[in-house]
């Protein structure tokens, strides 16, 4: 079976930045997952579950959609790996059972009980030095700034909200951000990269605010041990995303100086017409032809619009 593409979750086939945003946090999350008991709550088209099990010792994926979950079961089958059909707000498994839970885009789609109710959960679920990594937009830059508003966000979050709602559950907090961007990577082409820099450019930040914030939790600072400060990045080595914008960008170049051209066409059209003398015959009623068909000048600037 397949599922179609709807907005609302991730697939595999889709293509453009929201390959890399979702690719890149769960390949980021395996970093932690390596022999841990892992749940994956809003596994959704159940990429991410099966990714994560290529390391975990053992991956439950939890989603409210009955159609995903039996998708996920078909495509991506595997003996460490379960997908259960569950609300986020109330998981049928046992206390305690988790050394690793993760949650991708998920808090903003319901509202603020359920968002409470949905970390009560992963708190109970979560072992006591378990680690939780959730992700979720940054309503200031992911929807205020550009005016946007995604159907299927209930209740997206700032900063200090999010922090408000993770620290009532774990006191330990470390913050990462995620926005898609363009950048000048220079690589060994030879061996294998030790070692990871970021530049400003003149004058700019190090980095732009967050599109995303990811946040790895806990109730201890041991348990966040592993967690190293770093920078990952996700390859874009078919030039999809940039080709696409260069593309789009080279288009909004030749229709804006063809928008131009017109414009001076019609203003000079426009002082031609008025400058034309006005007409000196008698005022009795227009034939009904003339008012049909249109002045020379209109067919004129028709024709130009027209190109």
């Amino acid at each position: 079976m397949s599922l179609t593409f709807t907005g609302e979750r991730f697939l595999t086939d889709c293509q453009g930045e929201i390959v890399y945003e979702h690719w890149h946090r769960y390949f980021l999350a395996c970093e932690q997952a390596r022999g841990k008991r892992v749940l994956d709550v809003a596994s959704g088209e159940g990429y991410g579950s099966h990714l994560l099990a290529s390391v975990a010792e053992t991956v439950v994926g939890v989603d409210i959609s009955a159609e995903a979950v039996a998708h996920a079961s078909v495509k991506y089958g595997k003996e460490n790996l379960q997908y259960i059909a569950a609300s986020c707000t109330e998981i049928p498994l046992p206390d305690a059972s988790f050394d690793y839970i993760v949650s991708f885009e998920t808090i903003e789609h319901i509202d603020e009980a359920a968002q409470t109710a949905f970390l009560r959960e992963v708190n109970r679920l979560l072992k006591p030095d378990g680690v939780f990594l959730i992700s979720s937009p940054n309503r200031p830059e992911y929807s205020e700034k550009k005016g946007y508003q995604n159907e299927f966000h209930v209740k997206e979050l700032d900063k200090e909200e999010l922090h408000l709602q993770l620290s009532a559950y774990w006191p330990e907090l470390i913050w990462a951000g995620q926005r898609l961007g363009f950048y000048s990577v220079i690589w060994n082409i030879d061996s294998a990269p030790q070692l990871a820099r970021a530049y400003p450019a003149a004058g700019a930040a190090l980095f732009p605010e967050p599109m995303y914030f990811m946040v790895y939790c806990a109730k201890s600072a041991a348990a966040l041990a592993e967690v190293r400060s770093s920078i990952t990045l996700i390859s874009d080595s078919s030039n999809e995303v940039y080709g696409a914008w260069a593309r789009t960008y080279s288009q909004n170049v030749q229709l804006h100086e063809r928008n131009q051209q017109l414009e001076r066409e019609i203003a000079a059209l426009t002082v031609q017409m008025r400058s034309e003398p006005a007409s000196t015959e008698s005022t009795a009623p227009t034939p009904l032809a003339s008012v049909i068909a249109p002045e020379p000048w209109l067919v004129r600037l028709a024709k130009r619009l027209a190109g």
